[in-house]
């Protein structure tokens, strides 16, 4: 055998190797899926109808999808149950802020004092100078609900479609952000 073909048969087979071989990122998402169970993985696994079109074309979607995409995106925002969309800022800033839920400070700047924030999203520091019009006020809860309804594929997640928090819940975030006496607001 001469040396150039016992080269080509070990790089054969140290690359076959290293194709089998399982990623650690991959590794860790197997092990993560299998400690939470099949329900789990089953959730994880799966994408909606939407996500599969934002996969599908790399987060830029051919505009003849976009009105079709938009408006099931808009089908699937749900509204509290008593019709309020501005609710309580004081339990919005507890979703807000909580790294399980809304995790706003991962991308936005929000209140002025807190300075460790994102800068991914636009800074929502005074967003209640919007003022509190119908029209504010649905887009507001509307985007924080599921921001695919306005911005196909965007990377504001779709907290209110995935359960991250309920409609009363989005409408609490409403209030934090547009309540003239929420922290967010005061200067």
């Amino acid at each position: 055998m001469t040396k150039k073909v016992a080269i080509l048969l070990v790089s054969a087979l140290i690359l076959g190797l290293g194709l089998t071989q399982m990623s650690p990122f991959r590794a860790r998402l197997e092990a993560a899926l299998h400690a939470g169970g099949h329900e789990f993985a089953k959730v994880m696994l799966s994408q909606d109808k939407g996500q599969a079109l934002c996969s599908q074309y790399r987060d830029k979607l051919p505009p003849d999808l976009i009105p079709t995409f938009l408006a099931e995106q808009k089908a699937l925002i749900k509204y509290p149950a008593n019709g309020k969309l501005m609710g309580d800022w004081k339990n919005g800033e507890k979703v807000f802020t909580d790294p399980k839920r809304g995790n706003c400070y991962a991308c936005h700047a929000g209140v002025a004092s807190e300075v460790a924030h994102g800068t991914m999203g636009p800074s929502l520091t005074n967003y209640g100078q919007r003022g509190t019009s119908e029209a504010v006020v649905r887009y507001t809860y509307e985007k924080i609900y599921n921001a695919w309804a306005f911005v196909p594929c965007s990377l504001m997640y779709r907290g209110g479609v995935h359960g991250l928090f309920t409609p009363e819940e989005t409408a609490d975030l409403v209030a934090f952000l547009l309540d003239p006496e929420s922290p967010i607001n005061r200067r």
